[in-house]
This record gives C-alpha cells, sequence and structure tokens, in this order.
C-alpha cells in the first residue's frame, strides 16, 4: 500500500495541512526546525496505528485548543485485493487520477481505486478511526487489525524495543510463526529450565530470525562479533512484553550505537517481503557518519517494497538524493505547506545542482545568496556584532548565507529559492554588470527578492573603502599587510604615486581611499578573498559601526535594511 495524500488538522504544530503526493517511494521532508516534519510523521503513525488505545493528551491538539478536534485523513492507494472485497471495504472506495491529484468519491475511468482512512480525536480523547467517503462520511470502523496490515514502522530516536520479540515490533512481524504468543510462553518454559538446553525446540523460530537479522546487519556494515541469537535480556522482566530481545553473543543489540540500531531496524524492516511497509524514519542521520548514510540510502533506494518518509537536518543526506525525492516543508501561523523541489515549474533552475552545492541553504527558512566568499565572510562577522548589540543571531531566525561563487549565479540560485516559497534576498557587488546586471537586479526585485547592490558600479571593498572612517580604512590595509600581502605596492600601483612606507601616516583622500579599494579588490590578488579572512576584516572595522556619521553612509543604511528583512522578511 501507499500513500496519496495527507490532510491534517489541529494536529499539534500543524493547524492545516493538505499534501498530494506524487506517485513515488521515497519522500524526504526538510527545512528548518519545528516546521513540523516530524508531526506529519507522527500523522501517519498514529492513523494506522494498530493499538485500540492509543493515548492522546491536550498537547497533541494545535495550541491545545481542544474545542477543536484532531482530524488526521490519509488516502491510501495500491490496495490487496482484502481491503477492496465486499467483506472489507468494498462499499467504501473511491478513486483517484493521479495526474490531476483529484479525488472522486466514486471510482472513474483510469482512475486509481484508493481508501480514505480518518482520524478523529474529540475533547474526550478517545480516538476513532473510520473509512470515509463522502457519501458515507460517518464512515465504518477500521479495524486495528487492518491498521496493522498496513505495516507502518516508525524508526525514531528510542527504538530499543523493536529489537525484541514484543507484540507489534519489526522482529515479531519477520518470526515464523503462527502463534506467536504461544512461541512466547513456550520461550519462558524454556527458560524456567535452562534456555540453552530447550533453544532447538523453543527457539527454532526466534533463531531463524535472528540469522536473518544477522544476514542485514552484515549487508549494511554493521559489525558482527560473535553471531545473532535470542536470549534472555536479564534487564527485563517479562518475556511477552520485550524481554527476549536480540543479541550479538551475549550482549544484547540494544547496546548498540544509536546509528547502528536505526539502520538494522530499517533493515528488518524490509526482511517482510510479504508484505508491503511504510516506513517512518526521522532524523535519518542521527549517529550515522557520512559513509553509513550513503550506505543506509542505497539500502532504501534499492527496496521498491517499501514507501520511506525521511526527515533530516543533514547536508549529506540530501547528497545522497534526488532532487524528486525532497520535500521542503514550510510553516506559518501552524498553516503549513510541502513544496516539491522538482516539476515543471521548476525546470530550468537547476534545482539538482543547488542541493549539491548549497544543501545548507535548503535546511533553512530564510537565504542570503552572496557573490562570493567575501561577502559571506563580512556578514557572519555582521551578525556576530548584531548578536553583541543585542539582536538575535541570523540561525534564531532561520537565515543561512549561501555563497553562489560568482556574481553570474546570483541570479539563478535565488530565483530558485524562491520557487521553491523560501525567503530569499542577494548580496551581489556593482563591479561586473555583464556578470549581474541592473536588469537582472530588476528581475528578481519583480520576484519579491529585495536585492543590496553597491552603487557606483563598485565592489563591497570600494565601498567600504570610501564609506569608513579613515582610522578603519587604516586598520583594514594594516591587517590585509599582516595576512602576508604587498600592500604597500599594491595600493602605490594603483595610485601611482610615493606614500609612506608607514602605512599609519598615509593621509585620507578621495583619491587614497579609491587606490585602498582598487587594491583590496583586484582580481590578481584580493585581500579579503577567503571567507575567514572576510570575517576578520568586518571585526577590524567593527567599531566604525558606532560612529555616526559612518551610520548615514550607503554601506552601513543598506545593511541596515539588510538586518530590517532578516528580521521582517
Amino acid at each position: 500500500m501507499k500513500i496519496r495524500r495527507i490532510n491534517i488538522q489541529n494536529f499539534r504544530g500543524v493547524r492545516r495541512l493538505e499534501w498530494n503526493l506524487p506517485d513515488q517511494q521515497i519522500f524526504c521532508l526538510i527545512g528548518k526546525g519545528d516546521s513540523a516534519k516530524t508531526t506529519i510523521l507522527d500523522a501517519i503513525r498514529c492513523v494506522f496505528n494498530p493499538q485500540w488505545n492509543l493515548a492522546f493528551n491536550d498537547s497533541d491538539f494545535h495550541l491545545c485548543k481542544t474545542d477543536d478536534p484532531i482530524k488526521i485523513e490519509i488516502v491510501i492507494g495500491d490496495l490487496p485485493d482484502e481491503f477492496c472485497s465486499e467483506q472489507k471495504y468494498g462499499a467504501h472506495l473511491r478513486g483517484l487520477d493521479k495526474t490531476t491529484s483529484t479525488l472522486h468519491d466514486e471510482p472513474e475511468d483510469h482512475d486509481e481505486i484508493v481508501l480514505s482512512a480518518h482520524l478523529s480525536v474529540a475533547k474526550n480523547l478517545e480516538p476513532k478511526w473510520k473509512i470515509v467517503t463522502a457519501r458515507n462520511p460517518d464512515g465504518v470502523d477500521f479495524k486495528a487489525a487492518d491498521r496493522a496490515k498496513v505495516n507502518v514502522g516508525l524508526i525514531g530516536s528510542y527504538s530499543e524495543k523493536q529489537l525484541t520479540w514484543a507484540a507489534g515490533t519489526a522482529l515479531a512481524k519477520i518470526t515464523e510463526s503462527e502463534n506467536l504468543s504461544e512461541s512466547l510462553v513456550d520461550a519462558t518454559r524454556a527458560a524456567r529450565n535452562s534456555l540453552d538446553g530447550q533453544r532447538a525446540a523453543a527457539l527454532k523460530n526466534f533463531d531463524a530470525a535472528a540469522a536473518k537479522s544477522e544476514v542485514v546487519a552484515k549487508k549494511l556494515g554493521i559489525p558482527v562479533d560473535d553471531s545473532f541469537k535470542v536470549n534472555l535480556d536479564l534487564g527485563s522482566i517479562s518475556i511477552r512484553m520485550g524481554g527476549l530481545t536480540l543479541h550479538d553473543g551475549d550482549m544484547p543489540l540494544r547496546q548498540l550505537g544509536l546509528g547502528s540500531r536505526r539502520m538494522l531496524l530499517c533493515g528488518i524492516q524490509k526482511e517482510n517481503l510479504e508484505e508491503r511497509h511504510i516506513t517512518l524514519f526521522d532524523e535519518l542521520e542521527l549517529g550515522l557518519e557520512p559513509h553509513r548514510i550513503a550506505r543506509l540510502i542505497k539500502h532504501i533506494k534499492d527496496d521498491a517494497t517499501g514507501q520511506y518518509f525521511l526527515t533530516t537536518h543533514s547536508p549529506s543526506v540530501l547528497r545522497e538524493l534526488t532532487v524528486t525525492q525532497l520535500h521542503v516543508v514550510h510553516k506559518s501561523a501552524g498553516d503549513v505547506e510541502v513544496v516539491a523541489t522538482a516539476g515543471k515549474d521548476l525546470e530550468g533552475l537547476n534545482i539538482q545542482g543547488h542541493v549539491r552545492s548549497s544543501a545548507e541553504a535548503f535546511l533553512s527558512m530564510k537565504v542570503v545568496v552572496c557573490e562570493g566568499a567575501t561577502e559571506v565572510g563580512f556578514l557572519r562577522g555582521l551578525d556576530n556584532y548584531w548578536v553583541a548589540s543585542g539582536l538575535n543571531p541570523l540561525s534564531y531566525v532561520g537565515t543561512v548565507l549561501l555563497d553562489a561563487h560568482g556574481a553570474s549565479k546570483v541570479k539563478s540560485l535565488a530565483t530558485g529559492f524562491k520557487a521553491l516559497h523560501y525567503d530569499v534576498c542577494a548580496v551581489a557587488d556593482g563591479d561586473a554588470p555583464a556578470q549581474f546586471s541592473p536588469k537582472d537586479a530588476e528581475d528578481l526585485t519583480k520576484q519579491a527578492i529585495e536585492v543590496f547592490i553597491w552603487s557606483d558600479q563598485l565592489a563591497l571593498e570600494q565601498r567600504a573603502m570610501f564609506d569608513l572612517p579613515w582610522a578603519s580604512v587604516l586598520a583594514s590595509v594594516k591587517l590585509a599587510q599582516e595576512l602576508g600581502l604587498s600592500v604597500h605596492d599594491n595600493v602605490r600601483s594603483k595610485l601611482n604615486v610615493v606614500l609612506d612606507p608607514d602605512i599609519m601616516k598615509w593621509p585620507d583622500s578621495p583619491e587614497l581611499r579609491k587606490a585602498v579599494g582598487d587594491a583590496a579588490k583586484a582580481n590578481s590578488s584580493p585581500w579579503f578573498k577567503s571567507i575567514s579572512d572576510a570575517q576578520s576584516w568586518f571585526d577590524t572595522i567593527a567599531p566604525a559601526f558606532d560612529d555616526p556619521n559612518f551610520k548615514q553612509r550607503e554601506l552601513a543604511t543598506k545593511l541596515n535594511r539588510l538586518r530590517a528583512w532578516v528580521d521582517h522578511g
């Protein structure tokens, strides 16, 4: 079975979400923290949870407003024949046009046959599961046994129980036994009479599942010191409640690292090949190095039996996925929107290339597209200055500084992120109109992308040397000298006059300011072209930002406008 549509109302951080899913195997939800990615996974888990007494509380309601019920409706397709029979839900089938994502209450020709599973929770906190249609909104009960058959598994931060043979766990699902409870009773009796003495008779099915798990572990590169087998976990009390656990020799596998446990569970979920599954993997990168992330994602891509919903905050995960598998989650005042990073509207924007080169920006809410490393480093220093002045850091408001690696790439990057519904602005020099022209800036402005470009066709270094107090200009020159550059000769070559060898004795003049700015941005030997050097440059000139006269200059006023954009959009 596969999920085709998700509607959520009044559930935790989500006031409203409507998401029509494309027909694909992997959905990786990305975006700023607290944008409700994990809540979407939890909503899926709740709708198909096989427990009849699933617990809810007031905090599960959006803003704790219990007068508005929780409503989660998920449309599932790729249905088994059993679900379509008259004895089950045949009278409640609907049709989905996958081309237009249109849901028909009565299936039409060429529609996919689907069911709408609906979970509601009122203020009495009693969950109700139904299969509904528009013609029968009250629906019929969606039974716990049938919810279990959808085979939804969540791999979260705390998954030790899944490595036990408790009811409903991943290991229980791959254990070949007609009656799991009876097998657990047999295991209890075996424990009373010495576990190893009765292993062949009582634990045959469990050891077979352990052997399968060992094969999965080895395929995923998880080290196996001895061999996987079933054994009693002395840290547990009841075998039937999870006391029978998977071991590597005498070591309970619950003692594996978090990343290894989660990789193993993902593999075990796939092992149940007789049934399709929907696996929810929250924060896939937790506990894993980049090379193991790559291995796990390959395992997921190779699994044709499952539909996967992933969340991540890791650039390593993004770089291992294709653009069609990424979906950006945005939230505003509780309204959540999921935006695909692929589609007709995004053709020609090279989103895949942006994912590889600028993965960090996809995990933010606001993107400042900077022409180069100088702008990134300078603004990092400015961010530190703002924080010291009592303002929130850029990270607090979900803003990322993105190095475009050249003026010619600013427009395409800004346009691409705007198309994915990010808030975007651009910071660029004005000295290369052939690469980023006034027309390019105008085109971005028409897309509601604010552009900060220095007047008079100047680069940042040139603008700064014209606007800064003279003491800050000399401090900039001295820093470049400390960085090992021949600044005296650089500046003299631009001015073609004799200069005092002692930089601190240079007199202020418009001509010398221009020469210093030209030397600082010269292509042959730029002064502050790395992020770290540019940040050090800002730190050196930071006192100027407290100067009343400097605050009236273009550099300061435009950077204040940038701060206003950061705070208010």
